[in-house]
Order: structure tokens, then C-alpha cells, then sequence
């Protein structure tokens, strides 16, 4: 049992709804709970579907704190950061828990929306663990100003206070070499890939009509969403009989909204809560991970390819980071050239042409993500590496 140890995750996520990072951080949650752990989650400022106002409450058994909500450029700047600098500190020490081992899982590493957390949290005794999910100093999105700074101003504290960590997590084995040099041997380094609950024992049965294309998650430049589009409309012009339906949410998706429109085989269905997500996902005939070949791509790992795999349905990957680490190429999933929309159109004919063959990769990479991503696997690393500090 765990109950001498206390958590709290804290980062720049939604809580309890939201995306990638937060089915990551709930998932440890899931099995950190059920090893009778102490957790809470620290959520810096309110992101995804937070009701107005909304700034605590408990969520499967973990207790949640938002503080940021008041942050914006002008005259209330200066005193609204006291207050969230204040009330985040004031967290720290009010959850501390006297005679365990108190944890600070500082999702993204350090910003400067957390180095003061941090550093605050060192002070109270907490122990500090890094999660990395990402290698920012690529990150190849057309920045504002203030946000090209805060991406500059993260290099620059990951360089000075790396050495605050007292473990590391890591998502891909690209992160693993890069701070395995940056830490040496000084600090237990952990990789804990991408999760997902797989249920899938058997394909849904296939309903009648069109090919349903999917693609669910943000719509970052990373993401490739401008060669899925293109692809897509080539089969669809040649073939037809497929329909392609967008699900997710960012800010780049007003790029794509005039383009959307002008397709009426193109659907965009906004943000989906989870048990309607899923249900999404399942629906799907086949599903695109279809990201681009630059460096911060390749330097995640996209936890959509989890969630996609446990469906059972086809899944149609770029071939990035660590996807062959785990997949085969028309085994488990079909893997094609990052950014290539010939690659991305050949594979969707292929799965018009060749349905019951694609249902057999389908399930194959379900049996993958049962065997590489499962959920308890993911949390027994993570307590180890606590245990370990």
C-alpha cells in the first residue's frame, strides 16, 4: 500500500475535463488512488470547459484547485500574479501532509507560470518530479510575441533549474537521450509512454454508408491537419464514399473553418466530452494520426494514438518519434512518410479497397496498445519512481 505517499500534480492543464494531458495526469490518479495514495491537482490557470467561476471542487476522489482566472495583460496584471503566486503557495501548504513523502508532479517541467511552485515546494520538503512531454525549444507553431518569450524564457529555466529535480519523466525515448544528458546520472530518469484503457475484444459492426475518416485532438501545425484535408479531398474526389469528421480544439481551427465549410463531406464537430468522445472514436472507420516530420514532433509522442489503438478500428499514423518503437508497419496500425499527402491518400484507398484486411490491423493494434499502454503498467512505473526519491 502507498498511503505514506502524497501527491500533487500540477500544471497547465484541464481538470477534470480535458485533453491529452489531462487523461495523462488522471490516469496516474486512477492508480495512484487505488494504491490508497494521497492526491490533488494543482491546475495553473483555467483551460478546455471550465464553468465561469469554478475555481475548486473533487473529481473521482482527488481534490482540484484552479488559480490564474484573473490573468490578463493591463492594470490588474501586477495584483491579480500576487494572487495567483499567493494562492498557489498557500495550496502547497495547506496539502502538505507532515511525516509522508510529499511529491510535486510538475507536468511540462519548469515555466514561468511554475518556477516560483517549485521552488516554493522545495522549501516545504516536497520532493520534485519532472513529466516531459514535449522538446519546446522546436516548437514550429508562429508564435506571438509575448508567447515567443515565454518559450525562450522556459529554455533558459530549464538550463538553471533542471537541478531542482529530484526525478524525471519522460514520454518518448527521444526526451530519454535528451535529458539523460542533461542530468547524467544525478537524477532518476523514468520513461512512461502514452496510455489508454483498451476494451476493445471485437470491432464494432461496420454500419452502412460512406467510410468514416476521423481525426480527434488539437489542430497545432504539428498536427498535419492541412495534408489530412488535402489527402482527404483526393480520395474523396477519385472514390468518393467517405466522409471525414473533425472532433478537438485550439486555436488554429479558425484557419481551417473556410475550408471545412466549402465541403459538405467535411464535418467538424467541436469539443466532445469523454463518454460522447469515445463513443466518437468507436463510430470511426478509420482513424488519422497524421502528424507532420519536424523536430518537436518527433520529440512527443501523441497520446491520441493510444486512445485510437484501443478502439480496434484501422489507424493510419505518421511515422514519427517512437511510433515503430511499438507498431509494425500494416501489422498494427499503417504507417506512413510524415507530411507526405500521397502517403495519407494512398493509405485511406487502401482501407476503402481493402475493408476487411484494415479490420484485421485494427485489431492488432489494439492487442499492441493492451500489451505497451495499459494504464496500470504506466502507474506502477510512476510509483516506483516516487518510491525511489
Amino acid at each position: 500500500m502507498a498511503s505514506d505517499i502524497n501527491v500533487i500534480f500540477m500544471g497547465k492543464f484541464g481538470y477534470p475535463s480535458g485533453m491529452a494531458s489531462t487523461k495523462r495526469i488522471q490516469h496516474f490518479l486512477d492508480y495512484l488512488n487505488g494504491d490508497s495514495a494521497s492526491t490533488r491537482v494543482l491546475q495553473l490557470r483555467p483551460t478546455g470547459e471550465v464553468a465561469d467561476g469554478e475555481t475548486e471542487g473533487s473529481y473521482q476522489g482527488t481534490e482540484y484547485r484552479r488559480i490564474g482566472g484573473g490573468l490578463k495583460l493591463g492594470l490588474s496584471l501586477v495584483p491579480a500574479l500576487i494572487r495567483y503566486h499567493r494562492d498557489g503557495i498557500a495550496a502547497l501548504k495547506q496539502w502538505r501532509v507532515p511525516g509522508v513523502r510529499n511529491v510535486l508532479y510538475s507536468y511540462g517541467g519548469v515555466t514561468v507560470e511554475n518556477v516560483i511552485f517549485i521552488l516554493a515546494a522545495k522549501r516545504l520538503g516536497y520532493f520534485i518530479v519532472f513529466d516531459i512531454v514535449e522538446d519546446n525549444t522546436y516548437i514550429d507553431d508562429k508564435l506571438s510575441i509575448p508567447g515567443k518569450l515565454k518559450w525562450f524564457a522556459g529554455e533558459i529555466l530549464d538550463r538553471f533549474f533542471l537541478g531542482l529535480a529530484d526525478g524525471i519523466v519522460v514520454i518518448s525515448n527521444y526526451l530519454r537521450q535528451l535529458y539523460g544528458k542533461k542530468v547524467a546520472l544525478s537524477v532518476p530518469l523514468c520513461l512512461i509512454p502514452i496510455s489508454a484503457r483498451c476494451e476493445a475484444e471485437s470491432r464494432a459492426e461496420r454500419e452502412p454508408g460512406p467510410m468514416r475518416v476521423v481525426y480527434a485532438g488539437s489542430f497545432a501545425k504539428k498536427d498535419g491537419i492541412e495534408q489530412l484535408l488535402d489527402a482527404f479531398e483526393s480520395v474523396q474526389g477519385k472514390k468518393g464514399n467517405c466522409i471525414l469528421m473533425l472532433c478537438g480544439t485550439g486555436a488554429s481551427v479558425k484557419l481551417y473553418q473556410p475550408r471545412i465549410a466549402a465541403n459538405p463531406a467535411i464535418h467538424y464537430v467541436g469539443y466532445l466530452e469523454d463518454r460522447a468522445f469515445y463513443r466518437f472514436l468507436k463510430g470511426a472507420d478509420v482513424l488519422c494520426v497524421t502528424r507532420t516530420g519536424s523536430t518537436y514532433a518527433n520529440a512527443g509522442f501523441p497520446f491520441k494514438l493510444g486512445e485510437y489503438l484501443a478502439t480496434g478500428n484501422p489507424v493510419i499514423v505518421s511515422d514519427v518519434g517512437d511510433v515503430r518503437r511499438y507498431l509494425s508497419h500494416m501489422e498494427d496500425a499503417i504507417i506512413v512518410e510524415p507530411g507526405s499527402v500521397s502517403a495519407i491518400a494512398g493509405a485511406l484507398e487502401y482501407c476503402l479497397d481493402h475493408p476487411e484486411t484494415a479490420a484485421k490491423i485494427g485489431m492488432s493494434g489494439a492487442d499492441k496498445c493492451r500489451r505497451y499502454f495499459d494504464p496500470a503498467v504506466n502507474g506502477r512505473l510512476l510509483l516506483q519512481l516516487i518510491r525511489r526519491l
